[in-house]
């Protein structure tokens, strides 16, 4: 017995006597995609089940303590908490943002949670990738407008665009500047009129054919119209009295704050009826009903 004190006594003096470097906090560079969130999340604890404490943004530097599964804690600034090991020097930076080809065949996912399938894409397919969460990448789909969840795995090599080309997809908003913007049954002069949109009409490109844009207004109009009278725009006011800035893309999400009539957004990128914006530190999911272009 009293050489089993003795042993613990001496490992005891041993841990006390060395250095305090051994036990430092490393500091590492944490890469977030600057496209679409520029942010993670610190949470309380090891889960996504903890409460979000702050956020830390991307390329900043922060004090590495402790792994727990794929969780560390980490310290940034005045804030300590826990973030996913993966966005520690490594996947995120790597896979990068952008067109990206698709290697693999795979399931488009409604969520990167094994969420329910809402289509599917082939090595044929480019996605606009946007940022990393869970193993999975949230893209759109260039060809078929489809924005969702594919597993990193999957994705190929950058795919770099012609100049010429303009942006296409739910991702990118334009604004229409004529007074009053004829759209057509078809990519010509010659087709007929389907509707008349007024000036900072909001709407996205589903395909192009030389100078005509076929459009889809967030009213729901669908027609083509001349692209010289359409400009790619990421800023809208709130028409709202209090607009509700959610979590997520729908009613059921979490909100995070609320603007006021007049406030100016900068848009991100849409889904489905709902807008990705920003305001001052305000970062979230906003009704594309409540949004003038």
């Amino acid at each position: 017995m009293k050489r089993i004190l003795s042993i613990m006594l001496a490992l005891l003096l041993l841990a006390a006597m060395l250095p305090s470097t051994a036990f430092a906090a490393s500091s590492r560079t944490i890469y977030v995609s600057s496209t679409g969130k520029g942010t993670l999340n610190l949470r309380e604890g090891p889960g996504y089940e903890y409460d979000v404490l702050g956020y830390v943004h991307h390329n900043n530097k922060v004090k590495v303590y402790e792994s727990s599964g794929v969780w560390s804690r980490i310290k940034y600034g005045k804030l300590s908490g826990w973030i996913r090991t993966m966005y520690i020097d490594g996947t995120t930076k790597a896979l990068g943002t952008g067109f990206k080809a698709v290697a693999v065949p795979t399931y488009v996912y409604n969520s990167a949670w094994s969420g329910a399938v809402i289509g599917s894409v082939s090595t044929a397919d480019t996605v606009k990738v946007y940022y990393t969460e869970n193993d999975f990448a949230s893209v759109h789909v260039t060809d078929s407008g489809l924005s969702g969840w594919i597993p990193i795995s999957c994705i190929g090599g950058t795919v770099k665009l012609t100049a010429d080309e303009p942006p296409i997809g739910s991702d990118v908003v334009y604004r229409t500047t004529a007074s009053t913007l004829n759209v057509r049954s078809g990519p010509g002069t010659g087709f007929g009129v389907v509707a008349r949109l007024p000036r900072n009409t909001g709407c996205t490109v589903l395909e192009t054919s030389g100078s005509w844009y076929r459009i889809k207004t967030f009213g729901g109009v669908i027609g083509w119209a001349s692209r010289n009278y359409l400009k790619i725009t990421s800023t809208a006011k709130v028409t709202a009295s209090a607009l509700n800035v959610r979590k997520g893309a729908g009613t059921s999400s979490a909100i995070l704050g609320s603007l006021k009539r007049g406030t100016k957004v900068t848009v991100k990128y849409t889904s489905g009826n709902w807008a990705y914006i920003t305001s001052g530190r305000l970062t979230g999911y906003v009704s594309l009903n409540y949004l003038q272009f």
